[in-house]
């Protein structure tokens, strides 16, 4: 009997630890639809993440000395699972408007990381909270002479919730969110902290035990980790289509338009904030504005071979390979399952023939096929509107001019002398380029807005030297400054 209800409490354990660091992933997940994802955002969160655990054990640690019977202590671990349940509940219900409204009232990503990490983190606190609670139920339950004492306990609970989380924050990304989806998941973890709660609850009922037992020490169990439940499979029903298209790496946002006249469909990774690719189902053509500027320059330049370096949407190269069957076309993005919803949501048709998609980091992949050639290159690769700053710097730029003879860059920027970090790149591209680089913009000087960076004359641009919103003087940006920047999409709002 002690080992049964020793392995029930093990596994009490190790579901709280997994869904307790599976719902942070999902969390991250979400969150870096609205704020991005970077080194800085997943360490705020997960700082938060760790504070909530250590609150937990500390608060249990405080409950478990007023439990003075082991029914006590199972009954009280049993609600406090119940509440992490029902917190998680909640805040997956929150999470989206929260963090709407945090993003158009902030351009930090940093608060909202926070602000992500202490909602979660309430759940997170609860969950742990139980565990002293258990521990302080075996030391009750069974005394030092049956062989079991607390400090063996406290190790071996600590030590499997241990395992759990280890578990939630492996398994989550590469098997679950890729191969269930995000709304399974969650719904996964939620079950898993219900049923925690449940053997917990039983548990209790079912011991032998002096003290009676009263309807009111276990119905309140029930009925939370139940509402849990019922809020979940209400929230996936309700919100499926407010979350995108989940893969593995991204959330894809699809939304049916108008272009003039025509039927036209928008794709992003970031809602309200911008669209990736445009593309109208009639003429087969994309309907942005940078997309027309990189289909006449690629008709200017006539390529052979051509590559992209960011997928999106894949407007521009579905134009170009559509009306240049002959040309052979790469398009490179980290998000290996993007075609799937590309084909399935966006384009509604197969992928031209002549376009080999290669999943993968894009830098990373040129690097490792340093004698790969291209007669045009279009590098327009983003997030949102957080600019992939690992493609800009001098190492990367210098690199991409001895892969390809033309190229062309699309950034998001505001061409101001102070804006510096969009000055960064502009630097960047006139200290590889020299009097071959050249610039196009749209608005004027004073918008956020796409801005057109090329190595040949490409149509409607200018010198970079000669235009009057282009500081010379700006440092320019390497792998080395700083090193953490190379793969963090850096806000161009920031000055």
């Amino acid at each position: 009997m002690q080992k049964k209800v020793l392995m029930i409490c093990l596994v009490i354990a190790l579901l709280e630890g997994f869904a307790g660091l599976g719902i942070e992933i999902y969390a991250i997940r979400i969150s870096a639809t609205y704020i991005g994802s970077s080194i800085s955002i997943t360490g705020v969160i997960l700082a938060m993440v760790l504070i909530a655990i250590a609150v937990g054990y500390w608060y249990g640690g405080r409950l478990s000395q007023a439990a003075r019977t082991p029914r006590q202590a199972l009954l009280q671990a049993g609600y406090v699972l119940s509440l992490s349940a029902i917190s998680h509940a909640i805040a997956c219900i929150i999470q989206l408007p929260l963090l709407a409204a945090m993003t158009s009232s902030t351009d930090s990503p940093i608060i909202a990381a926070i602000g992500v990490g202490l909602l979660f983190g309430v759940g997170l606190a609860f969950g742990s909270t139980a565990i002293p609670l258990i521990t302080q139920f075996l030391s009750l339950k069974y005394k030092n002479d049956d062989g079991v004492d607390a400090g063996k306990n406290a190790g071996t609970m600590v030590a499997i919730t241990t395992v759990g989380s280890v578990l939630g924050s492996t398994v989550t990304p590469i098997f679950l969110l890729p191969y269930i989806g995000l709304m399974s998941s969650l719904a996964l973890f939620i079950a898993s902290l219900a049923f925690s709660a449940w053997l917990c609850t039983k548990l209790a009922i079912q011991i032998e035990s002096d003290e009676p037992i009263k309807p009111s020490d276990h119905v309140t169990n029930y009925l939370l980790f139940t509402s849990a439940l019922v809020m979940t499979a209400a929230f996936i029903m309700m919100n499926r289509v407010d979350t995108g298209y989940q893969t593995a790496t991204g959330a894809w946002f699809i939304k049916d338009t108008l272009a003039g006249r025509d039927l036209a469909v928008t794709i992003t990774d970031k809602p309200g904030q911008s669209t990736s690719s445009c593309w109208v189902y009639a003429t087969q053509k994309n309907c942005h504005w940078y997309g027309e500027i990189a289909v006449e320059a690629i008709g200017q330049t006539k390529p052979e071979t051509l590559v992209f370096l960011g997928g999106a949407g894949m407007g521009t190269p579905s134009e170009v390979a559509h009306y240049n069957p002959k040309m052979k076309l790469t398009v490179i993005d980290i998000d290996k399952d993007l075609p799937k919803i590309i084909e399935k949501h966006f384009l509604k048709a197969p992928i031209a023939a002549n376009i080999e998609f290669i999943g993968d980091d894009a830098r990373g992949y040129l690097t490792r096929n340093k004698q790969a050639r291209y007669d045009f290159m279009l590098i327009d690769a983003f997030q949102g509107q957080h600019v992939a700053s690992n493609l800009y710097t001098l190492e990367a730029l210098t690199q991409f001019k001895a892969n390809s003879n033309d190229i062309m860059a699309n950034i998001i920027g505001i061409p101001r002398k102070e804006h510096g970090y969009t000055q960064t790149i502009l630097k960047n591209w006139q200290e590889v380029f020299g009097d071959t680089a050249y610039v196009l913009t749209k608005y004027g000087s004073v918008n956020l807005q796409n801005i057109m960076l090329c190595n040949f004359a490409c149509p409607g641009s200018q010198k970079l030297a000669q235009a009057e919103f282009f500081n010379a003087q700006q440092p320019v940006h390497t792998d080395d400054l700083p090193r953490l920047d190379k793969y963090y999409y850096r806000s161009i709002k920031s000055l």
